[in-house]
């Protein structure tokens, strides 16, 4: 009975030794996963790309007649972005050349009349909203187009001036490289062609669409 006894104390005193250790010993700090900051896309800043086309063009004459055409163009575009929180805004300027070849007939003389769209600009305001990584997008401005006409073996050439409006989407596809889609709308004013013995006075309408990759400095 004595040996039990003796052994029941010395089981407690080792438990109570155990404690002792197990309240004074230092547990390591455990690393806390902090959560993922989520990446946000700067929009402000100068930027400059290229872009490819289609476009669609509708020719009016003085004499009430019209004739349509429709082409390939390209070209290089810049600009430089502000922004506010979501709101992004700036200047665009863009410059290409144009594979746009329309034909019909004269009003006056029933003659084949053609017009080709040899080059073009423009120079307009763009704003739009961000989210992250995508903008939408709305421009307008200032258009100029150069047209060459010929009726009958007799040529002429103007430089059309007009507005353009457009919206689209753009998006950051790499760091620094993004990427759009945008259709435009231009109405220019009438010039007037002298061809040979007939005088043309005529003004067109383009539908444009457009894309376009560009670098961000």
């Amino acid at each position: 009975m004595r040996v039990f006894g003796t052994f029941i104390a010395g089981g407690l005193m080792a438990l109570a030794a155990g404690n002792a250790f197990a309240a004074d010993a230092v547990l390591p700090d455990m690393p806390v996963a902090e959560a993922p900051v989520a990446s946000t896309y700067t929009w402000s800043g100068p930027y400059a790309g290229g872009f490819v086309g289609y476009n669609f063009a509708d020719f009016d004459q003085s004499g009430g007649a019209s004739f349509d055409g429709e082409g390939v163009v390209g070209g290089v575009y810049a600009g430089y972005n502000l922004q506010t929180e979501r709101l992004v805004y700036g200047l665009e300027a863009d410059i290409g050349a144009s594979d746009v070849d329309a034909s019909g007939f004269n009003a006056a003389t029933g003659v084949p009349i053609s017009n080709d769209s040899t080059a073009f600009g423009s120079l307009r305001a763009r704003i739009g909203v961000a989210y992250d990584p995508i903008l939408l997008f709305a421009t307008g401005g200032v258009a100029v187009s150069h047209q060459e006409m010929s009726l009958g073996g007799a040529e002429d050439d103007n430089t059309h001036v007009g507005y353009t409006v457009g919206a689209g989407v753009e998006a950051k596809v790499a760091p620094g490289v993004t990427s759009r889609v945008e259709y435009r709308y231009s109405d220019f004013d009438a010039k007037t062609y002298d061809l040979g013995n007939v005088s043309v006075s005529s003004g067109f309408d383009e539908h444009s669409i457009r894309a376009g990759v560009a670098l961000k400095f």
